[in-house]
Protein backbone atom coordinates (compact mmCIF):
# COMPACT_ATOMS: atom_id res chain seq x y z
CA UNK A 1 0.00 0.00 0.00
CA UNK A 2 3.06 2.33 0.65
CA UNK A 3 4.56 1.05 -2.83
CA UNK A 4 1.46 2.43 -4.57
CA UNK A 5 0.92 5.38 -2.33
CA UNK A 6 4.38 6.93 -3.24
CA UNK A 7 4.26 5.56 -6.84
CA UNK A 8 0.47 7.81 -7.09
CA UNK A 9 2.78 10.94 -5.51
CA UNK A 10 5.44 10.39 -8.28
CA UNK A 11 3.37 9.97 -11.02
CA UNK A 12 1.82 13.48 -9.30
CA UNK A 13 4.65 15.11 -9.21
CA UNK A 14 6.01 14.00 -12.68
CA UNK A 15 2.62 15.14 -14.19
CA UNK A 16 2.71 18.70 -12.31
CA UNK A 17 6.41 19.06 -13.79
CA UNK A 18 5.76 18.49 -17.12
CA UNK A 19 2.32 20.25 -17.40
CA UNK A 20 2.10 23.47 -19.55
CA UNK A 21 1.14 26.52 -17.33
CA UNK A 22 -0.02 30.16 -18.43
CA UNK A 23 2.25 32.19 -19.58
CA UNK A 24 1.63 35.23 -17.06
CA UNK A 25 1.54 37.45 -19.92
CA UNK A 26 -2.17 37.18 -21.11
CA UNK A 27 -5.30 37.21 -18.38
CA UNK A 28 -6.92 33.40 -18.06
CA UNK A 29 -9.86 32.40 -18.49
CA UNK A 30 -10.82 29.38 -15.77
CA UNK A 31 -14.16 27.35 -17.07
CA UNK A 32 -15.02 24.27 -15.00
CA UNK A 33 -17.95 22.68 -16.16
CA UNK A 34 -20.36 21.11 -14.02
CA UNK A 35 -19.74 17.87 -12.85
CA UNK A 36 -16.31 18.04 -15.01
CA UNK A 37 -18.58 16.95 -18.00
CA UNK A 38 -17.19 17.04 -21.48
CA UNK A 39 -17.85 19.34 -24.04
CA UNK A 40 -18.70 16.80 -27.10
CA UNK A 41 -21.59 18.39 -28.68
CA UNK A 42 -21.78 22.12 -30.95
CA UNK A 43 -25.50 22.03 -30.51
CA UNK A 44 -26.25 21.47 -26.86
CA UNK A 45 -24.75 23.86 -23.99
CA UNK A 46 -23.53 22.44 -20.74
CA UNK A 47 -23.33 24.41 -17.60
CA UNK A 48 -20.41 25.51 -16.29
CA UNK A 49 -18.74 28.42 -14.07
CA UNK A 50 -16.06 30.77 -15.02
CA UNK A 51 -13.88 33.56 -13.45
CA UNK A 52 -11.43 36.15 -15.47
CA UNK A 53 -7.99 36.91 -13.89
CA UNK A 54 -6.72 39.52 -14.95
CA UNK A 55 -3.31 38.37 -13.86
CA UNK A 56 -1.89 41.77 -12.71
CA UNK A 57 -2.13 43.23 -15.84
CA UNK A 58 -3.46 46.67 -15.28
CA UNK A 59 -4.89 46.80 -18.86
CA UNK A 60 -7.42 44.70 -18.17
CA UNK A 61 -10.24 44.04 -15.35
CA UNK A 62 -10.53 40.39 -13.14
CA UNK A 63 -14.21 38.86 -13.58
CA UNK A 64 -15.32 37.13 -10.62
CA UNK A 65 -12.59 34.90 -8.55
CA UNK A 66 -11.97 31.22 -7.59
CA UNK A 67 -13.95 31.36 -4.60
CA UNK A 68 -16.91 33.00 -6.27
CA UNK A 69 -16.97 31.64 -9.75
CA UNK A 70 -19.69 32.99 -12.06
CA UNK A 71 -22.47 31.13 -13.76
CA UNK A 72 -21.97 29.98 -17.81
CA UNK A 73 -22.87 27.53 -20.60
CA UNK A 74 -20.66 26.40 -22.79
CA UNK A 75 -20.65 24.41 -26.32
CA UNK A 76 -18.71 23.51 -29.40
CA UNK A 77 -18.88 25.41 -32.46
CA UNK A 78 -17.16 25.43 -36.05
CA UNK A 79 -17.53 22.96 -38.40
CA UNK A 80 -13.54 21.82 -39.99
CA UNK A 81 -12.15 23.88 -36.73
CA UNK A 82 -14.73 21.77 -34.15
CA UNK A 83 -14.14 18.18 -36.55
CA UNK A 84 -10.23 17.93 -37.33
CA UNK A 85 -8.91 19.49 -34.17
CA UNK A 86 -8.33 18.52 -30.55
CA UNK A 87 -7.83 22.16 -29.30
CA UNK A 88 -11.52 22.97 -29.92
CA UNK A 89 -12.89 25.87 -30.39
CA UNK A 90 -15.88 26.94 -28.39
CA UNK A 91 -19.27 29.15 -27.70
CA UNK A 92 -19.80 30.47 -24.28
CA UNK A 93 -23.16 32.12 -23.43
CA UNK A 94 -22.64 34.17 -19.63
CA UNK A 95 -25.54 34.29 -17.30
CA UNK A 96 -24.98 37.94 -17.26
CA UNK A 97 -23.98 40.83 -19.08
CA UNK A 98 -19.87 41.61 -18.61
CA UNK A 99 -17.42 43.74 -19.82
CA UNK A 100 -15.00 40.36 -20.71
CA UNK A 101 -11.69 42.05 -21.21
CA UNK A 102 -13.10 45.34 -22.28
CA UNK A 103 -15.36 45.07 -24.59
CA UNK A 104 -18.84 45.86 -24.94
CA UNK A 105 -21.10 43.91 -22.26
CA UNK A 106 -23.09 41.02 -23.56
CA UNK A 107 -23.28 37.32 -22.82
CA UNK A 108 -22.44 36.43 -26.01
CA UNK A 109 -18.68 35.29 -27.07
CA UNK A 110 -16.70 32.88 -29.12
CA UNK A 111 -13.42 30.76 -27.91
CA UNK A 112 -11.39 31.03 -30.98
CA UNK A 113 -8.80 28.29 -30.94
CA UNK A 114 -7.04 29.40 -34.66
CA UNK A 115 -5.62 25.86 -34.26
CA UNK A 116 -5.67 25.92 -37.96
CA UNK A 117 -3.48 29.30 -37.89
CA UNK A 118 -0.05 28.69 -38.78
CA UNK A 119 0.33 32.08 -39.87
CA UNK A 120 1.45 33.19 -36.48
CA UNK A 121 -2.41 33.83 -35.27
CA UNK A 122 -2.65 36.53 -38.06
CA UNK A 123 -5.23 35.50 -40.09
CA UNK A 124 -8.62 37.02 -37.92
CA UNK A 125 -6.47 39.78 -36.46
CA UNK A 126 -5.44 41.21 -39.57
CA UNK A 127 -8.68 40.69 -41.29
CA UNK A 128 -10.60 42.36 -38.48
CA UNK A 129 -8.14 45.03 -38.12
CA UNK A 130 -8.47 45.62 -42.09
CA UNK A 131 -11.79 45.71 -41.70
CA UNK A 132 -12.05 48.39 -39.15
CA UNK A 133 -9.41 50.58 -40.87
CA UNK A 134 -11.36 50.43 -43.97
CA UNK A 135 -14.77 51.64 -41.78
CA UNK A 136 -16.98 48.41 -42.59
CA UNK A 137 -20.04 48.89 -40.00
CA UNK A 138 -19.18 47.07 -36.95
CA UNK A 139 -16.15 44.03 -37.12
CA UNK A 140 -16.09 41.86 -34.34
CA UNK A 141 -13.40 42.25 -31.85
CA UNK A 142 -11.26 39.31 -30.97
CA UNK A 143 -8.52 39.66 -28.43
CA UNK A 144 -6.24 37.13 -26.86
CA UNK A 145 -6.28 35.25 -23.69
CA UNK A 146 -5.23 32.13 -22.25
CA UNK A 147 -7.55 29.70 -21.40
CA UNK A 148 -7.44 26.80 -18.55
CA UNK A 149 -10.84 24.10 -18.70
CA UNK A 150 -11.42 21.98 -15.79
CA UNK A 151 -7.86 22.25 -14.28
CA UNK A 152 -6.02 21.58 -18.21
CA UNK A 153 -4.45 24.90 -19.55
CA UNK A 154 -5.37 24.27 -23.26
CA UNK A 155 -3.71 27.39 -24.64
CA UNK A 156 -4.13 30.86 -26.18
CA UNK A 157 -7.29 31.51 -27.47
CA UNK A 158 -8.97 34.46 -29.02
CA UNK A 159 -12.54 35.46 -26.95
CA UNK A 160 -14.43 37.13 -29.80
CA UNK A 161 -17.37 39.17 -30.38
CA UNK A 162 -19.95 36.96 -31.71
CA UNK A 163 -22.01 38.22 -35.18
CA UNK A 164 -25.87 38.72 -33.69
CA UNK A 165 -28.60 41.25 -34.18
CA UNK A 166 -27.59 43.37 -30.89
CA UNK A 167 -27.20 47.09 -30.59
CA UNK A 168 -23.55 46.61 -30.61
CA UNK A 169 -22.89 44.57 -33.07
CA UNK A 170 -25.39 44.01 -36.25
CA UNK A 171 -27.67 47.15 -35.28
CA UNK A 172 -30.82 46.34 -36.88
CA UNK A 173 -34.34 45.39 -36.02
CA UNK A 174 -34.56 42.03 -34.18
CA UNK A 175 -37.45 40.14 -36.20
CA UNK A 176 -39.40 38.01 -34.88
CA UNK A 177 -39.46 34.36 -35.37
CA UNK A 178 -42.43 33.01 -37.76
CA UNK A 179 -43.31 36.82 -38.49
CA UNK A 180 -45.92 37.33 -41.31
CA UNK A 181 -46.94 41.08 -41.01
CA UNK A 182 -45.79 42.24 -45.09
CA UNK A 183 -43.77 44.85 -43.19
CA UNK A 184 -42.48 42.83 -40.09
CA UNK A 185 -40.77 40.34 -42.30
CA UNK A 186 -38.65 42.81 -44.83
CA UNK A 187 -36.13 43.19 -41.64
CA UNK A 188 -33.79 43.02 -39.75
CA UNK A 189 -31.91 39.75 -41.65
CA UNK A 190 -29.24 38.62 -40.74
CA UNK A 191 -27.77 35.71 -42.48
CA UNK A 192 -24.77 34.08 -44.05
CA UNK A 193 -23.87 32.40 -47.20
CA UNK A 194 -23.02 29.23 -46.04
CA UNK A 195 -20.75 26.39 -47.52
CA UNK A 196 -22.68 23.58 -45.60
CA UNK A 197 -25.82 21.53 -45.75
CA UNK A 198 -26.61 20.92 -42.13
CA UNK A 199 -28.85 24.43 -41.17
CA UNK A 200 -31.75 26.03 -41.54
CA UNK A 201 -31.21 27.45 -44.88
CA UNK A 202 -33.28 28.96 -48.01
CA UNK A 203 -31.32 27.95 -51.17
CA UNK A 204 -31.23 29.24 -54.98
CA UNK A 205 -30.04 28.27 -57.95
CA UNK A 206 -27.18 30.36 -59.36
CA UNK A 207 -26.72 31.88 -63.03
CA UNK A 208 -22.99 30.41 -63.60
CA UNK A 209 -22.31 27.94 -66.46
CA UNK A 210 -22.49 25.03 -63.39
CA UNK A 211 -25.82 26.13 -62.32
CA UNK A 212 -24.62 26.56 -58.55
CA UNK A 213 -26.45 26.33 -55.53
CA UNK A 214 -26.02 29.14 -53.09
CA UNK A 215 -27.63 28.65 -49.37
CA UNK A 216 -28.52 31.35 -47.16
CA UNK A 217 -28.58 30.36 -43.42
CA UNK A 218 -30.86 32.69 -41.38
CA UNK A 219 -29.34 33.54 -38.26
CA UNK A 220 -32.04 36.46 -37.43
CA UNK A 221 -34.88 35.14 -37.47
CA UNK A 222 -34.39 31.49 -36.61
CA UNK A 223 -37.25 29.86 -37.35
CA UNK A 224 -39.19 31.09 -40.83
CA UNK A 225 -42.76 31.41 -41.49
CA UNK A 226 -44.01 30.41 -45.16
CA UNK A 227 -44.09 34.27 -45.48
CA UNK A 228 -40.69 34.73 -44.12
CA UNK A 229 -39.27 32.23 -46.09
CA UNK A 230 -40.81 33.05 -49.25
CA UNK A 231 -39.73 37.33 -48.66
CA UNK A 232 -36.03 36.17 -47.93
CA UNK A 233 -35.76 33.72 -51.35
CA UNK A 234 -37.44 35.96 -53.37
CA UNK A 235 -35.06 38.72 -52.17
CA UNK A 236 -32.14 36.75 -52.85
CA UNK A 237 -32.95 35.29 -56.53
CA UNK A 238 -33.71 39.18 -57.47
CA UNK A 239 -30.24 40.15 -56.51
CA UNK A 240 -28.64 37.06 -58.02
CA UNK A 241 -30.93 37.88 -61.57
CA UNK A 242 -29.32 41.44 -61.48
CA UNK A 243 -25.57 39.66 -60.21
CA UNK A 244 -26.29 37.90 -63.48
CA UNK A 245 -27.80 40.76 -65.89
CA UNK A 246 -26.72 43.93 -67.38
CA UNK A 247 -23.79 44.95 -66.53
CA UNK A 248 -24.07 48.74 -67.16
CA UNK A 249 -27.31 48.56 -65.29
CA UNK A 250 -27.93 50.76 -61.86
CA UNK A 251 -30.84 48.92 -60.74
CA UNK A 252 -28.65 46.32 -58.58
CA UNK A 253 -27.30 48.90 -56.46
CA UNK A 254 -31.52 49.60 -55.15
CA UNK A 255 -31.14 46.61 -53.50
CA UNK A 256 -27.19 46.01 -52.21
CA UNK A 257 -25.08 48.48 -50.98
CA UNK A 258 -22.15 48.80 -53.23
CA UNK A 259 -20.52 50.30 -50.85
CA UNK A 260 -20.24 48.02 -47.93
CA UNK A 261 -19.51 45.19 -50.26
CA UNK A 262 -16.53 47.18 -51.82
CA UNK A 263 -15.15 47.51 -48.48
CA UNK A 264 -15.90 44.14 -47.41
CA UNK A 265 -14.54 42.72 -51.16
CA UNK A 266 -10.96 45.02 -50.48
CA UNK A 267 -10.53 43.25 -47.13
CA UNK A 268 -10.68 39.73 -48.62
CA UNK A 269 -8.30 40.64 -51.94
CA UNK A 270 -5.79 42.13 -49.48
CA UNK A 271 -5.84 39.37 -47.18
CA UNK A 272 -6.13 36.78 -50.43
CA UNK A 273 -9.11 35.30 -48.74
CA UNK A 274 -10.42 32.54 -51.63
CA UNK A 275 -12.88 31.09 -49.62
CA UNK A 276 -14.72 34.36 -48.41
CA UNK A 277 -17.73 34.17 -51.12
CA UNK A 278 -18.23 30.37 -50.73
CA UNK A 279 -18.80 30.54 -46.52
CA UNK A 280 -19.03 32.40 -43.72
CA UNK A 281 -19.96 35.08 -45.65
CA UNK A 282 -22.72 37.22 -44.14
CA UNK A 283 -25.16 40.20 -45.22
CA UNK A 284 -28.16 41.72 -43.10
CA UNK A 285 -31.02 43.74 -44.10
CA UNK A 286 -32.83 46.50 -41.88
CA UNK A 287 -37.15 46.42 -42.07
CA UNK A 288 -38.21 48.71 -44.38
CA UNK A 289 -39.55 48.53 -48.06
CA UNK A 290 -36.19 50.05 -50.40
CA UNK A 291 -33.73 48.90 -47.94
CA UNK A 292 -30.73 47.48 -48.71
CA UNK A 293 -28.64 44.52 -48.11
CA UNK A 294 -25.28 44.62 -46.66
CA UNK A 295 -22.14 42.59 -46.97
CA UNK A 296 -20.68 42.12 -43.40
CA UNK A 297 -19.69 41.67 -40.91
CA UNK A 298 -16.36 39.99 -41.95
CA UNK A 299 -15.87 36.87 -40.12
CA UNK A 300 -13.67 34.06 -41.06
CA UNK A 301 -9.89 33.99 -42.40
CA UNK A 302 -9.28 30.55 -42.03
CA UNK A 303 -7.97 30.44 -46.10
CA UNK A 304 -5.86 33.78 -46.18
CA UNK A 305 -2.24 34.37 -46.83
CA UNK A 306 -1.53 30.53 -48.31
CA UNK A 307 -0.23 31.54 -51.78
CA UNK A 308 1.90 34.25 -53.38
CA UNK A 309 -0.65 36.77 -55.06
CA UNK A 310 -1.16 36.70 -58.74
CA UNK A 311 -4.63 36.32 -59.37
CA UNK A 312 -7.98 38.12 -57.70
CA UNK A 313 -9.68 35.90 -55.02
CA UNK A 314 -12.21 34.55 -57.67
CA UNK A 315 -10.07 33.15 -60.22
CA UNK A 316 -8.37 29.82 -60.15
CA UNK A 317 -11.38 27.95 -58.85
CA UNK A 318 -9.93 26.79 -55.33
CA UNK A 319 -13.47 27.34 -54.36
CA UNK A 320 -16.43 28.68 -56.05
CA UNK A 321 -17.23 32.74 -54.76
CA UNK A 322 -20.39 33.12 -54.96
CA UNK A 323 -21.68 36.36 -57.26
CA UNK A 324 -18.15 38.55 -56.90
CA UNK A 325 -16.77 37.34 -60.26
CA UNK A 326 -19.87 38.94 -61.67
CA UNK A 327 -20.54 41.68 -59.58
CA UNK A 328 -16.29 42.64 -60.09
CA UNK A 329 -17.59 42.57 -64.00
CA UNK A 330 -19.54 45.95 -63.63
CA UNK A 331 -17.65 49.66 -64.02
CA UNK A 332 -19.82 51.22 -61.43
CA UNK A 333 -18.46 48.74 -58.66
CA UNK A 334 -14.68 48.29 -60.07
CA UNK A 335 -14.62 52.53 -60.18
CA UNK A 336 -15.72 52.65 -56.63
CA UNK A 337 -13.56 49.47 -55.57
CA UNK A 338 -10.34 51.93 -56.39
CA UNK A 339 -11.92 55.25 -54.71
CA UNK A 340 -12.60 53.12 -51.27
CA UNK A 341 -8.72 51.53 -52.15
CA UNK A 342 -7.23 54.65 -52.74
CA UNK A 343 -8.20 56.63 -49.78
CA UNK A 344 -7.09 53.80 -47.64
CA UNK A 345 -3.69 53.68 -49.10
CA UNK A 346 -3.59 57.46 -48.53
CA UNK A 347 -4.85 57.08 -44.99
CA UNK A 348 -4.65 54.01 -43.15
CA UNK A 349 -2.63 51.56 -45.09
CA UNK A 350 0.65 52.10 -42.57
CA UNK A 351 -1.84 51.42 -39.34
CA UNK A 352 -2.06 47.76 -40.33
CA UNK A 353 1.53 46.83 -39.65
CA UNK A 354 2.16 49.20 -36.29
CA UNK A 355 -0.80 46.58 -35.15
CA UNK A 356 0.87 43.18 -36.50
CA UNK A 357 3.85 44.46 -34.47
CA UNK A 358 2.23 45.15 -31.54
CA UNK A 359 -0.14 41.79 -31.44
CA UNK A 360 2.96 40.05 -32.31
CA UNK A 361 4.81 40.79 -29.27
CA UNK A 362 1.31 40.75 -26.91
CA UNK A 363 1.01 37.26 -27.55
CA UNK A 364 4.92 36.36 -27.44
CA UNK A 365 5.11 34.67 -24.55
CA UNK A 366 1.11 32.79 -24.68
CA UNK A 367 2.10 31.50 -28.07
CA UNK A 368 5.12 29.41 -27.05
CA UNK A 369 3.19 28.24 -23.87
CA UNK A 370 0.68 26.96 -26.39
CA UNK A 371 3.09 25.40 -28.57
CA UNK A 372 4.06 23.54 -25.94
CA UNK A 373 0.91 22.54 -25.07
CA UNK A 374 0.01 21.29 -28.63
CA UNK A 375 3.22 20.94 -30.51
CA UNK A 376 1.44 19.54 -33.77
CA UNK A 377 -0.19 23.12 -34.18
CA UNK A 378 1.22 25.63 -32.20
CA UNK A 379 3.46 28.78 -33.60
CA UNK A 380 6.76 28.32 -31.65
CA UNK A 381 8.63 29.90 -34.21
CA UNK A 382 5.94 33.25 -33.93
CA UNK A 383 8.25 35.88 -34.60
CA UNK A 384 9.31 34.38 -38.32
CA UNK A 385 5.88 33.44 -39.02
CA UNK A 386 4.42 37.07 -38.04
CA UNK A 387 7.02 38.46 -40.79
CA UNK A 388 6.58 36.21 -43.51
CA UNK A 389 2.95 37.32 -43.15
CA UNK A 390 3.80 40.84 -43.13
CA UNK A 391 5.87 40.51 -46.24
CA UNK A 392 2.87 38.32 -48.03
CA UNK A 393 0.32 41.24 -46.82
CA UNK A 394 2.52 43.84 -48.51
CA UNK A 395 2.98 41.97 -51.51
CA UNK A 396 -1.19 41.20 -52.15
CA UNK A 397 -1.22 44.99 -51.42
CA UNK A 398 0.94 45.74 -53.69
CA UNK A 399 -0.08 43.40 -56.75
CA UNK A 400 -4.06 45.13 -55.63
CA UNK A 401 -2.28 48.59 -55.62
CA UNK A 402 -1.28 47.62 -59.80
CA UNK A 403 -4.63 46.51 -60.64
CA UNK A 404 -6.56 49.81 -59.07
CA UNK A 405 -3.87 52.29 -57.55
CA UNK A 406 -3.18 55.99 -58.94
CA UNK A 407 -0.10 56.16 -56.19
CA UNK A 408 3.20 54.61 -55.05
CA UNK A 409 2.45 52.20 -52.52
CA UNK A 410 3.78 53.32 -48.94
CA UNK A 411 7.09 51.19 -47.59
CA UNK A 412 6.41 49.03 -44.25
CA UNK A 413 6.99 51.15 -41.24
CA UNK A 414 9.18 50.17 -38.40
CA UNK A 415 12.04 48.51 -38.19
CA UNK A 416 10.85 45.37 -39.02
CA UNK A 417 12.58 43.83 -42.20
CA UNK A 418 10.91 41.96 -45.27
CA UNK A 419 10.84 38.42 -44.67
CA UNK A 420 13.39 37.42 -47.34
CA UNK A 421 11.92 33.79 -48.54
CA UNK A 422 15.90 32.75 -50.20
CA UNK A 423 16.93 32.91 -46.73
CA UNK A 424 14.90 29.84 -45.62
CA UNK A 425 15.83 27.32 -48.88
CA UNK A 426 16.57 24.37 -47.86
CA UNK A 427 19.11 22.35 -49.11
CA UNK A 428 19.13 18.76 -47.46
CA UNK A 429 16.41 16.37 -46.36
CA UNK A 430 15.85 13.70 -43.89
CA UNK A 431 14.77 9.86 -45.23
CA UNK A 432 14.39 6.86 -43.10
CA UNK A 433 15.77 3.49 -44.60
CA UNK A 434 15.43 0.36 -42.65
CA UNK A 435 15.35 2.11 -39.28
CA UNK A 436 18.44 4.44 -40.36
CA UNK A 437 18.22 8.31 -40.61
CA UNK A 438 19.86 9.34 -43.70
CA UNK A 439 20.56 13.17 -44.93
CA UNK A 440 20.02 13.67 -48.47
CA UNK A 441 21.54 16.31 -50.56
CA UNK A 442 19.05 18.03 -52.43
CA UNK A 443 21.14 17.44 -55.43
CA UNK A 444 22.17 14.23 -54.69
CA UNK A 445 18.37 12.59 -54.16
CA UNK A 446 16.42 10.92 -57.20
CA UNK A 447 13.75 8.97 -56.24
CA UNK A 448 12.38 12.17 -54.52
CA UNK A 449 12.13 15.71 -56.08
CA UNK A 450 11.44 18.88 -54.31
CA UNK A 451 9.94 22.90 -55.62
CA UNK A 452 11.01 25.23 -53.69
CA UNK A 453 8.58 27.54 -52.05
CA UNK A 454 8.78 30.93 -50.15
CA UNK A 455 7.94 29.00 -47.04
CA UNK A 456 10.62 25.97 -47.23
CA UNK A 457 9.74 23.52 -49.71
CA UNK A 458 7.62 20.90 -51.36
CA UNK A 459 8.38 17.44 -51.10
CA UNK A 460 7.18 15.31 -54.03
CA UNK A 461 7.71 11.46 -53.07
CA UNK A 462 7.29 8.74 -55.96
CA UNK A 463 5.28 5.55 -55.44
CA UNK A 464 6.80 1.95 -56.23
CA UNK A 465 5.98 0.03 -59.15
CA UNK A 466 2.92 -1.71 -57.37
CA UNK A 467 0.66 1.20 -57.17
CA UNK A 468 -0.74 3.01 -59.99
CA UNK A 469 -0.74 6.34 -58.34
CA UNK A 470 1.68 9.44 -56.56
CA UNK A 471 2.25 10.21 -52.90
CA UNK A 472 1.54 14.15 -52.90
CA UNK A 473 2.53 16.73 -50.44
CA UNK A 474 1.47 20.37 -51.24
CA UNK A 475 0.69 23.60 -49.96
CA UNK A 476 -2.56 24.41 -50.35
CA UNK A 477 -3.42 24.97 -53.80
CA UNK A 478 -0.40 23.87 -55.16
CA UNK A 479 -1.19 20.34 -55.91
CA UNK A 480 1.53 18.27 -57.66
CA UNK A 481 1.99 15.06 -59.75
CA UNK A 482 4.19 12.43 -61.62
CA UNK A 483 2.79 9.50 -62.96
CA UNK A 484 6.69 8.55 -62.88
CA UNK A 485 7.66 5.71 -60.05
CA UNK A 486 10.69 4.36 -57.57
CA UNK A 487 10.71 1.61 -55.17
CA UNK A 488 9.24 3.39 -52.58
CA UNK A 489 8.53 0.01 -50.21
CA UNK A 490 6.24 -0.24 -47.04
CA UNK A 491 8.22 0.54 -43.94
CA UNK A 492 11.22 1.71 -45.14
CA UNK A 493 10.58 5.02 -46.25
CA UNK A 494 9.63 8.24 -44.35
CA UNK A 495 8.79 11.37 -45.96
CA UNK A 496 9.99 14.14 -44.27
CA UNK A 497 8.00 17.55 -44.37
CA UNK A 498 9.78 20.70 -43.50
CA UNK A 499 8.31 24.10 -42.31
CA UNK A 500 5.26 24.80 -41.14
CA UNK A 501 3.27 26.22 -43.82
CA UNK A 502 -0.01 24.12 -43.41
CA UNK A 503 0.55 21.47 -45.87
CA UNK A 504 -1.88 18.82 -46.70
CA UNK A 505 -0.69 15.51 -47.43
CA UNK A 506 -2.46 12.61 -49.69
CA UNK A 507 -1.28 8.76 -50.05
CA UNK A 508 -2.65 7.62 -53.03
CA UNK A 509 -3.37 4.01 -54.95
CA UNK A 510 -4.66 4.94 -58.17
CA UNK A 511 -7.40 7.54 -59.17
CA UNK A 512 -10.02 8.97 -57.06
CA UNK A 513 -10.64 11.79 -54.65
CA UNK A 514 -10.72 11.58 -50.66
CA UNK A 515 -12.84 8.37 -49.49
CA UNK A 516 -12.41 6.76 -52.32
CA UNK A 517 -11.07 2.75 -51.03
CA UNK A 518 -7.81 3.60 -53.24
CA UNK A 519 -6.66 7.14 -51.24
CA UNK A 520 -5.81 7.94 -47.84
CA UNK A 521 -7.94 10.52 -46.01
CA UNK A 522 -6.46 13.88 -45.93
CA UNK A 523 -3.49 14.70 -43.74
CA UNK A 524 -2.91 18.21 -42.47
CA UNK A 525 0.10 19.40 -40.59
CA UNK A 526 1.47 22.87 -39.41
CA UNK A 527 4.60 21.67 -38.42
CA UNK A 528 7.79 20.30 -39.52
CA UNK A 529 6.96 15.89 -39.15
CA UNK A 530 7.52 12.83 -40.54
CA UNK A 531 5.35 9.89 -41.98
CA UNK A 532 5.98 6.40 -43.04
CA UNK A 533 3.67 4.63 -45.10
CA UNK A 534 1.57 2.04 -43.09
CA UNK A 535 -0.19 0.66 -46.05
CA UNK A 536 0.13 -0.51 -49.70
CA UNK A 537 -1.52 -2.36 -52.19
CA UNK A 538 -5.57 -2.90 -53.39
CA UNK A 539 -6.49 -1.69 -50.00
CA UNK A 540 -7.36 1.93 -49.52
CA UNK A 541 -3.92 3.71 -48.30
CA UNK A 542 -2.71 4.86 -44.99
CA UNK A 543 0.10 6.74 -43.88
CA UNK A 544 1.26 7.32 -40.20
CA UNK A 545 2.94 10.20 -38.14
CA UNK A 546 6.27 9.14 -36.56
CA UNK A 547 8.72 11.09 -34.97
CA UNK A 548 11.44 12.32 -36.66
CA UNK A 549 14.16 12.00 -34.25
CA UNK A 550 15.26 16.07 -35.16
Amino acid sequence: MKRLFFTLILASMLCSLYAVSPSGTLPVLYIQTENNAPITSKEDYINATYYLDNKGLSDYQSIGSKAQPLNMEIRGRGNYTWRDFDKKPYRIKLADKQPLLGMTKSKHFALLAHADDSKGFMRNTIGFQLSKLIGMTWTPTAKPLEVVLNGDYIGLYFLTETIRVDKDRVNIVEQEDEATDPMAITGGWLVEIDNYREDPQVIITEGDRYNTETAFTYKTPEVLSSAQEQFLKEEMERINTLVYGDKNSEELWKHLDMDALARFYIVQEMTDNYESFHGSCYLYREMGEGEKWHFGPVWDFGSAFNRSKSQYIFEGDVWHNHWIPEICKFPAFIKHVKQVWNTFVAANYNDIYTYIYQQRDLIASAAASDAKRWPQYGNADLSSRVQKVSNRLHANAEWLNEQWGNTDLPDIPGDNPIYNPSEDIVTSMYVWQNGQKVEYNIAEVDSITFAEKENGIIVKAKVPETWKGTIYVWIWGDGISDDEHVAMKQDDWYVFVHDGEELNIIFKNGEGWTGHPNQSEDIYTTHSTCYILTQEGEEKAAATEVDCGH
